[in-house]
């Protein structure tokens, strides 16, 4: 049975009432596209089971469908190309071997350039914990922005009990063409302060276990292996950005120079929609380029 809607958030940090209002949500395509991604295999990462038949009414402003209805953020290892998006692209499986297509997908909110990698599948997906979703699988022919088919790829579901985890992590550096965001919603690290840039992509949207944005309390409890020449060196972020744009991107701000090659954030630093609390969590850091 349907649970009643609660007051909540699907994959966002602080409400989309706030976050939202007056926010530009057209997907915002990079002009240039990774070489680097043709040479590295296209695949679905993460499946999380985020709300079970409980969105709130605020978010039909990523999705018309959403409130009342189950979500699910996807996370992908390469940016999706928008225009083969398509709702009949994915299979969800219950636990029973019910099967179940969405009723929208969606890119939103992560569609700044350079994030068009979290799809927002919203629909009914079977109940928690009697029938819960438990694989999704790409049936449709969905594209990355590198030209492969994600058709074939799937992945268990991450339970809807289960505290939020990296999906995907990347480092890059502010080059003259990068499209820098200096303030406001989603902006960048201090570009003067910032020798890298390690991005992190949740399975799905946290905040600090008070409620509140990610932010300084969290930076000790995050830990990044950096190789320099000959030795790896272990170090903390000075500062937390791309925040307050209701997505699941979050990038650390690193001042030492070297080449992001592992992440490590505690447990217990973030909570996910539900309260959740992350477990511990790690993975290997890519390079954008």
């Amino acid at each position: 049975m349907r649970n009643k809607m609660r007051i909540g958030l699907l994959i966002v940090s602080i409400p989309l009432v706030v976050m939202l209002s007056g926010c530009r949500l057209s997907t915002v395509l990079s002009e240039t596209t990774p070489d680097i991604d043709k040479e590295r295999d296209a695949e679905l990462l993460t499946a999380f089971f985020g709300r079970d038949s409980d969105l709130p009414l605020i978010t039909f402003l990523l999705s018309t469908k959403a409130p009342g209805n189950d979500g699910m953020p996807l996370v992908f290892s390469q940016e999706v190309d928008p225009a083969t998006l398509d709702v009949s692209d994915f299979e969800i499986t219950s636990l029973n071997g019910t099967k179940y297509t969405a009723a929208d997908a969606t890119l939103r909110p992560a569609i700044e350039a350079f994030e068009l990698r979290t799809v927002l599948l919203v629909g009914e997906y079977g109940d928690h914990p009697e029938n819960p979703p438990v694989s999704v699988k790409v049936v449709g022919d969905l594209m990355s922005r590198s030209g492969q088919n994600y058709k074939g790829q799937e992945v268990d579901v991450i339970q809807l009990d289960e505290g939020p985890v990296l999906s995907y992590a990347e480092y890059f550096t502010f080059t003259d063409d990068y499209p820098y965001v200096e303030k406001g919603r989603g902006c960048d690290c201090p570009r003067d302060e910032t020798a890298m840039v390690a991005r992190l992509v949740w399975s799905g949207g946290v905040r600090a276990v008070n409620g509140k944005e990610l932010g300084d309390n969290e930076l000790d409890a995050i830990t990044v292996a950096m190789v320099q020449g000959s030795d790896t060196i272990h170090v903390k972020p000075y500062m937390l950005a791309d925040l307050k744009d209701s997505d699941n991107n979050i990038d650390l701000c690193l001042k030492e120079k070297g080449i992001p090659v592992y992440v490590e954030v505690e447990a217990g630093i973030a909570i996910d929609p539900r309260d959740d609390v992350n477990p511990k969590t790690q993975l290997e850091i890519i390079s954008r380029w």
